[in-house]
């Protein structure tokens, strides 16, 4: 398992698009002369999203949708994981609260 990101969240991730550290955009392959990759990454209930990074490092695509339907606010946690294996690669994702200084996982 690779951790691309760990990040607390900002007004502008859970408003417009979420900022994706740059150093992890090289687990994507984006085909030369592409503005974009698409991926789909899975929940910790098996939620599927699909998921558009730009070279930009922004991530957008069902981001906004995850937000909502988590009730994600500004402080919140999230996690971007990809693991490989016998069926090929696999992203997943996870938000995460801080209740009473202990973090618990958004389903």
């Amino acid at each position: 398992m690779e951790v691309l990101m760990e990040k607390i969240l900002s007004r502008t991730d859970i408003e417009r698009r979420l900022a994706f550290p740059t150093s992890s955009r090289r687990a994507f392959s984006m085909p030369e002369g592409e503005t974009a990759v698409y991926f789909e990454a899975t929940d910790t209930i098996e939620n599927k999203w699909n998921f558009r990074l730009s070279r930009r490092s922004v991530i957008t695509g069902d981001w906004l949708q995850f937000v909502r339907e988590k009730g994600l606010k500004v402080g919140d946690k999230m996690f971007m994981w990809r693991e490989e294996g016998a069926t090929g690669v696999r992203y997943s994702v996870r938000a995460e609260r801080q209740i009473f200084r202990v973090w618990v996982n958004v389903q």
